[in-house]
Order: structure tokens, then sequence, then C-alpha cells
């Protein structure tokens, strides 16, 4: 039972991570410009009003532009915050803002990135909701 539930806490896991888009936008605010890393499961679109009503808050002209959306890549987040976190700009209680000098090195790591291409076992991660046997097989034959 404590490996079944060590696994079912991993698959919960690592199904968060391949559900999630990494996105990276620029933001142009009240004549400022920053960026704005982060994940979501919705459409970017969606994401984008939350983000400018999130904004509103603290500005009144903001104009976004996403400069890249990476599938499956909800575990990038984390390590771009920790690898940029000298650039981080906090605008209230809003923390995933950085401001970059020069944003071209930061565009090109994040477009070092290959486009992930779920495998079988990842497919089925993100498609069941349990642990069948099926899965399991999957994961003994991976």
């Amino acid at each position: 039972p404590e490996k079944l539930a060590d696994l079912q806490i991993y698959r919960a896991q690592l199904r968060r991570i391949l559900l999630n888009s990494l996105y990276f936008l620029e933001i142009k605010a009240d004549g400022e410009i920053f960026y704005k890393i982060g994940i979501t499961t919705r459409q970017i679109e969606e994401r984008i009003a939350e983000i400018q009503r999130d904004l509103k808050q603290h500005y009144s002209d903001i104009v976004v532009n996403l400069l890249g959306l990476w599938q499956h890549r909800g575990n990038v987040e984390l390590y771009f915050k920790h690898r940029y976190k000298a650039f981080n700009y906090p605008i209230g209680s809003l923390t995933e803002y950085f401001k970059f000098s020069d944003v071209k090195p930061v565009l090109n790591d994040l477009f070092e990135m290959e486009a992930k291409e779920l495998s079988r076992v990842e497919l089925n991660i993100i498609e069941l909701q349990s642990l069948s046997p099926t899965f399991l097989g999957h994961l003994e034959s991976a």
C-alpha cells in the first residue's frame, strides 16, 4: 500500500507537469516593460485576460504580448524563477514578473527547449484518472 501511495503521488505530480503549458509574456504598462513567466492549463487568451485584470490594480495602460508558449512544460517555471531570480520584479503580491535589460538571451534559453513529445506512458498518465492494471502494465514495460 505504501508503494502504491508513492506511485499515485508521483503520478499526480507528473500529470500536473504534463498538463501545464509554460508561457512567457512581454508586458508594457504605463511606459514600463517587464516580463512574466508562468504555467497554465487554460487557454492562453483566458490567462492573459486574468493577468491584465491583476495588473489593473497597479497600472492603467497595459499591453500584453505572448512571446512563447510551450506545451507539457510545467516543470520549467521553477527553474526559470531560480535562474533569473536576480531579475525578479515583484508587483505588490505578484511575484512571477521580471525586468531584463536585454531579453534576447532569456528568449534564446527558452527557445532552445525542444518540443515535448509525450510517450505512451505519459499519455496514459494524462488520460487515466486512477491507477488501472493497464497503466501499471505500461509502467512495468517502460
